[in-house]
């Protein structure tokens, strides 16, 4: 069965996470490995970079902002302590603080994912839960030949879907006679529109389209219906309709903008992530990003005069020096990133203006975004709770005082299917017969 594929050690790590985020404070009998291995992945995120942590302020904090069980917490801080992310300062068997140690993002998911190996083996419905999971971050899909590709049971699919919708990672949309299933991890906006997409062509045209824009992020929608093309990938008619429907019903959002010399031009972008993977405050920072890469692609492809050919050194300029040297075109290309408050345009005279950044921590993680999208067409750390970096860095007392000002959080079982809560119901009464 494919749904038995083992995922590469980054895959199967970053699954795991995004799985045990949705499901926030919700358990489900059916998972156990893989909840060990998105907690270890998400408490990782969160003290990545930070100073020496009292040990009783980050299991407040794992349990209040990350969802991680108290019972729990000493658990995971001590995988870390295996993978070495963290040296922890104990007095016999009591931690008294953490040192974080944990390397950069990609080294993260793959040191993780290598490591929960010797912790054990995924169960079926891990197994499954995780693949599934895996085809719909690339495209939704239909649901009957999702089962039949994966070769999944159908009791075992069925569950796995239903603990999906109930952790908000799945949903199910009815299209054209059609089941559709969606992530809203990687396609939160207007998901009809993709469902419909999905049952009218097929899940490999919309997979293709995405992965082209995928590989030049920001590309402006007139060239490639132009050029037919997007980089290296040639797109056919029915797969470039795709990409107008996409864009004008608001899915991909792509940022415009009108110069006297090349008109009105949208910049195209996969679907900005949604869910657990970017919060409500940084949807205004990603918003502010993909304007950036389209101010800089407006200069690199659709130039007035002289064409921009290093995109991301540009973007590095600005990160560096919060100014770009006075041209031209900067008041038409920029002026865009003026009206998000980004930055403002100095006029210098005889037709020169210089853009400047505005220092703010908001607009210097928009650039940061910006130039992982130029470079990558990914973006890394945007499901990270600022809130909860900031907590662990203050007093016990103080956290205290967040979480007893809020109300207490009940954590909710998913119900156990038919067949678990027979064994269960089994189990029991095998029990009382025995008293």
């Amino acid at each position: 069965m494919s749904a038995n594929r083992k995922p590469d050690p980054t895959e199967l790590a970053a699954r795991c996470h995004e799985i045990q985020v949705s499901l926030a404070a919700k358990e489900v009998p059916d998972f156990e490995l893989l909840t060990e291995i998105g907690m270890s992945v998400r408490l990782a995120l969160h003290i990545r970079g930070l100073p020496i942590l009292k040990y009783e302020t980050l299991r407040l904090v794992a349990n209040h902002y990350l969802f991680i069980p108290t019972t729990a917490v000493e658990k995971i801080v001590r995988i870390l302590a295996e993978v070495e992310f963290v040296k922890l300062d104990s007095e016999g068997k009591t931690i008294k603080t953490v040192l974080p140690t944990v390397p950069y993002y990609e080294d993260l998911f793959r040191q993780i994912g290598e490591y929960s190996r010797t912790l054990g083996t995924l169960n079926e419905a891990e197994n499954l839960s995780i693949e599934i999971l895996r085809r719909l971050a690339k495209s939704p899909e239909n649901v009957d030949s999702l089962r039949n590709n994966l070769g999944a049971d159908k009791k075992l699919f069925s569950r796995s879907i239903s603990i999906g919708e109930t952790g908000s990672y799945l949903i199910k949309k009815r299209c054209r006679g059609r089941d559709i299933i969606i992530t809203p991890l990687y396609f939160s906006e207007n998901a009809d529109v993709f469902a419909d997409v999905v049952a009218n062509t097929g899940s490999q045209n919309v997979q293709k389209v995405l992965e082209a824009v995928k590989t030049l992020q920001g590309m402006p929608l007139s060239l490639i219906e132009k050029n037919k093309r997007i980089g290296n990938v040639d797109l056919d008619d029915g797969q470039l309709a795709i990409l107008n429907r996409l864009a004008s019903d608001g899915m991909v959002k792509p940022p415009s903008i009108r110069t006297t010399y090349a008109g009105q031009n949208y910049f195209i972008f996969t679907p900005t992530p949604g869910g657990t993977k970017l919060s409500p405050i940084k949807r205004d920072i990603y918003e502010k990003a993909m304007a950036v890469v389209a101010a800089v692609r407006q200069g690199q492809f659709l130039p007035q005069a002289y064409a921009i050919k290093n995109p991301s050194a540009i973007i590095a300029a600005l990160k560096d020096r919060l100014k770009l040297g006075a041209t031209t075109e900067a008041t038409q290309q920029y002026r865009e990133l003026v009206h998000l408050r980004v930055g403002r345009l100095i006029p210098i005279g005889s037709g020169y203006s210089e853009f400047q950044i505005i220092d703010t921590e908001e607009n210097k993680e928009a650039l940061t975004i910006a130039q992982q999208l130029v470079t990558t067409g990914t973006v890394k750390g945007m499901e990270v709770d600022d809130d909860a970096r900031k907590a662990l860095q203050e007093s016990q007392e103080y956290v205290e005082s967040i979480i007893a000002s809020s109300q207490l959080r009940e954590r909710k079982p998913v119900k156990l299917d038919e067949g678990q809560q027979l064994e269960l119901d089994n189990l029991l009464n095998g029990s009382l017969l025995d008293d």
